[in-house]
């Protein structure tokens, strides 16, 4: 079983397919516990229910099938294990950022006047900025006005659309706060700063040509990536500062984002060229607890691959003993579903069938423009499941008897006209 949604982030149903016949069962229209759970109890012939790592379809299958196996979904496992991993490497960033400015490294990062910051910037993006500006100045005067006529801060909040942290803010900073500058984001140019600049210097100021030179070393980056690159060094302020950087290379913990370390991590080694494979090992060297972080991703990931979970004990005390929060923030969220995890690290059973049904229900509800009440959705989705010759007896009855009371259709509601017109609008979908 798996949700989908009606309303992103507002309104979800339930969706139930049989695993082994591959075919929708049932939706629901919505996913609470005690819907599910009734559903349950109408099957009670159901040995195995394969879930995601909600807490309410963790509720309900107990309530409404306790002789049934949980098997919690190893994609969403990995999932899991890929935040968490995130989460240390942006704090191990973090750590060695501030150590590298302790010890002098890395300088602190001089702030651009009005005019350096819009020579790399397009006329486009600079009249966007000073909007943007502009119209922020407008919303603090009128939160300051506001204030001073002695209204709360909840009800300037709603007045204005804005968070009552963020005016609580802007009205102690007492001033228009200047929005702080971002941090600029890792580029694809990152990796070839070093050839950028020397031909820079050696007088190669052509885009076009530094684009075809970067192509045949392997950039696969855009060329107006590149032409806002080279945008920074024309401005002489930002060309000085990026020389000066240059002198003291990065590595890889720092140069790249954490999001990319994190697929480093997550894919097999074999897998990765012979630049990624030196990157990954400057990176675990960085520091013990990456290594270790390293290890326990690795080990989880080979019991997700080969569903050996008899060695799910195992790595549990060691992520619990590795004085790193995060895993064991995660370690203690697996102890609470442990035995739908070691059921999905052991028997072969997985959503990923789910989620494909889940795409074809969104193909029917978008072609009837989201306006279809929740009997023909239905229909449409179990449409095929009748037609299927795989599907026994006692599918059909469920397909054709059960109907939930929350889904009949009420006084002055527009129903379907007929099976036949049903079926051949699924004909046509």
């Amino acid at each position: 079983m798996d949700e989908w949604a009606w309303k992103r982030r507002l309104r979800y149903g339930t969706l139930l397919c049989d695993l082994e016949r591959r075919i929708p069962l049932d939706i629901l229209p919505d996913r609470r516990v005690e819907t599910v759970a009734a559903w349950f109890k109408r099957h009670p012939s159901i040995e195995v229910i394969s879930r995601d790592r909600s807490a309410e379809f963790a509720a309900a299958a107990s309530q409404g099938a306790p002789q049934a196996i949980q098997v919690a979904d190893r994609w969403h496992l990995g999932k899991n294990l890929s935040e968490t991993l995130t989460a240390v490497l942006a704090q191990c960033q973090a750590e060695q950022r501030r150590a590298n400015r302790a010890n002098g490294h890395q300088e602190e990062p001089l702030r651009e006047s009005s005019q350096e910051r819009s020579a790399y910037r397009s006329r486009r993006e600079e009249q966007a900025r000073l909007a943007r500006k502009a119209e922020r100045e407008q919303r603090y005067e009128l939160v300051r006005t506001l204030h001073l006529q002695g209204l709360k801060t909840s009800d300037i909040a709603k007045h204005v659309g804005m968070g009552e942290r963020t005016v609580r803010d802007w009205l102690a900073h007492g001033s228009y706060p200047e929005p702080k500058r971002r941090r600029r984001r890792p580029s694809l140019v990152d990796r070839y700063e070093r050839e950028v600049l020397k031909r820079w210097e050696q007088g190669n100021h052509n885009g076009a040509s530094l684009y075809r030179e970067l192509r045949a070393q392997g950039y696969r980056g855009s060329q107006k990536a590149l032409y806002r690159y080279l945008a920074r060094l024309r401005a002489p302020r930002q060309r000085s500062l990026m020389l000066e950087k240059e002198q003291v290379p990065a590595g890889p913990l720092e140069r790249l984002s954490a999001g990319r370390i994190t697929r480093l991590f997550l894919r097999k080694s074999v897998d990765l060229s012979q630049e990624e494979q030196e990157e990954l090992f400057q990176i675990r060297q960085a520091s013990p607890e990456i290594e270790a972080a390293y290890q326990l991703v690795q080990t989880f990931l080979q019991m997700l691959r080969e569903r050996t979970g008899q060695h799910l004990e195992t790595w549990l005390k060691a992520a619990e003993t590795s004085h790193i929060p995060e895993f064991e923030s995660f370690a203690a969220g697996v102890r609470q579903d442990q035995n739908a995890i070691l059921a999905g690290l052991t028997l072969p059973w997985s959503s990923g069938q789910t989620e494909g049904q889940i795409t074809r229900l969104k193909l029917l509800k978008r072609s009837m423009y989201g306006r279809a009440k929740f009997d023909l959705l239905r229909l449409r989705v179990l449409h095929r499941a009748e037609d299927n010759p795989k599907v026994d007896k006692t599918t059909r009855k469920v397909h054709h008897r059960q109907q939930d009371p929350a889904t009949v259709p009420r006084s002055g509601e527009k129903t379907v006209n007929s099976q036949h017109t049903t079926a051949v609008i699924s004909e046509v979908a």
